[in-house]
């Protein structure tokens, strides 16, 4: 269910936008904008199926190997 109220509100909210933008014509602009919601929909659907990307775990190994490396 959780998968399906997710699809409900996300794509139709990315289709209406990027509609907008490619309406108006700034094709730069939806672009960057398809690029970052694409991203955006990956980390909020692991989010959904109960498998979060933990960014700050990430984040942390690549502080500690530029740390290393100096």
């Amino acid at each position: 269910m959780n998968m399906l109220t997710f699809h409900i509100w996300f794509v139709p909210l990315i289709g209406v936008v990027l509609f907008r933008l490619l309406q108006k014509k700034h094709i730069r602009d939806a672009v960057v904008f398809l690029a970052v919601s694409s991203v955006g929909y990956g980390l909020w659907l692991c989010i959904v199926n109960q498998r979060p990307f933990i960014i700050t775990i990430f984040l942390a190994s690549i502080i500690e190997a530029i740390k290393k490396s100096f």
